[in-house]
């Protein structure tokens, strides 16, 4: 699934020049956290959240010597501009992330969880077309992965999980047993913890045609521990 088949095209956005307190009013009327800015081109610019203007609610404290000597003049000029400035120009993030109308949404998670954002504005090019927020990725898992469906025979289910398996640097076992049976995967194996034991049922389960998961896996520990009594 895309981007573009779960963004918002009716952007709430705002341009460089409009006031902090224009912005903060389109945020408290639409009920949202963060507001693409836009300049006259359709071009995205920067993005204004929460964040930036929370920040302007701190009391501004004077920097010893030795931090003044210490910290990067540019970045206190750019502390300054945010915490004082009048105009969204003056106050937004600049760096914004942002994905295409193609991309995945497992690449728009990722990027999401990556930064510890919101949302991610949706570029094409330059121009912006949509936005995706957390609860966009939500509301999409909510309807379900209509993939997750598609029928597999048991050899495919083996190999997919194979390949999973060989992807996975936590893996302590790569010997483990798997078969299949009417979509079924059986598991047959020892791992060393029950952190192991339970991802390697998950990614079983998750792999699209599965039916379910009938684990025989043992944990090594337990084994050393009922050996020893």
């Amino acid at each position: 699934m895309k981007v573009e088949s779960i963004m918002t095209s009716d952007v709430i956005s705002v341009a460089p020049g409009a006031s902090i307190e224009q912005a903060a009013r389109l945020m408290v009327d639409h009920g949202i956290s963060g507001l693409p800015v836009v300049d006259d081109t359709g071009a995205l610019v920067g993005i204004l959240t929460e964040g930036d203007l929370i920040v302007r609610q701190k009391p501004r404290t004077a920097l010893s010597w030795w931090e003044i000597f210490f910290t990067d003049a540019e970045r206190l000029a750019r502390e300054y501009q945010k915490a004082m400035g009048t105009t969204v120009a003056e106050v937004m993030t600049r760096s914004v992330v942002c994905v295409r109308p193609d991309t995945p949404l497992e690449a728009a998670a990722a990027l999401i969880h990556e930064h510890n954002i919101r949302r991610v504005p949706v570029v094409s090019g330059g121009a912006l077309v949509g936005i995706v927020s957390r609860a966009d990725l939500i509301k999409a898992l909510a309807r379900g992965e209509p993939e997750r469906t598609v029928a597999r025979s048991d050899a495919q289910l083996v190999r997919e999980m194979q390949t999973r398996m060989k992807a996975e640097a936590w893996l302590s076992n790569r010997n483990i047993l798997i078969e299949a049976s009417d979509g079924i995967l059986s598991l047959w194996g020892v791992v060393e913890t029950e952190s192991e034991k339970s991802a390697l049922e998950t990614m079983a389960r998750a792999i699209p045609g599965s039916r379910g998961v009938d684990s025989h896996l043992l944990i090594q520990q337990a084994l050393l521990t009922s050996y020893s009594a």
